[in-house]
């Protein structure tokens, strides 16, 4: 059976996006593992309140896309409709876990900054502008693509968000040329 050179690139991209899944789960499992007793002393030991939350939200949940992702390149899956749910439920949790995050990071530079509200005012601004959403949530063009493609077959089809797709592209861009 002869592979076009399509087949051989997609091949080589799923290839490098699981060497990539598999290193971040690597890292991020020894690095929870090493800091397991200080984190759970803390989080038992603190109080609970919205902060403490979102910090829990913001620190697990990439496990969770992560596994989704883990599964979705190490399982072979023939079914288009389950391909396009776990791709959906990583999309979801992607996007969760972006506004989460930043919103940590806008609420903990609001505390170190003495909660001065100009500044407050200033990273809202700047976070609820359009532009600032448009790198958080999936654009309009790659949904139309995603959806396209998996109903041409294509399997594991992933919808990329804004800033992640530029990222990506640049690290998978062919250097030789």
């Amino acid at each position: 059976m002869e592979y076009s050179t399509d087949d051989i690139a997609a091949a080589r991209s799923l290839q490098f996006a699981t060497y990539i899944y598999t290193s971040t789960a690597t890292f991020w499992t020894y690095d929870y593992a090493c800091s397991l007793h200080e984190e759970w002393t803390f989080l038992l030991r603190s109080h609970w309140s919205k902060m403490k939350g979102l910090y829990i939200v913001t620190r697990y949940l990439p496990f969770i896309i992560l596994i989704t992702d883990l599964y979705m390149s190490f399982t072979p899956n023939e079914n288009p409709g389950k391909c396009g749910m776990l791709a959906n439920i990583s999309l979801g949790f992607g996007m969760i876990l972006a506004i989460c995050s930043e919103c940590f990071f806008i609420l903990r530079t609001y505390a170190l900054w003495n909660r001065n509200r100009v500044l407050l005012t200033a990273i809202l601004g700047t976070f609820l502008h359009p532009s600032a959403l448009s790198s958080i949530l999936p654009s309009p063009q790659d949904m139309r693509l995603a959806r396209s493609r998996a109903s041409q077959g294509a399997t594991r089809v992933q919808p990329v968000t804004g800033f992640l797709s530029h990222f990506f592209s640049f690290l998978c861009s062919d250097w030789d040329s």
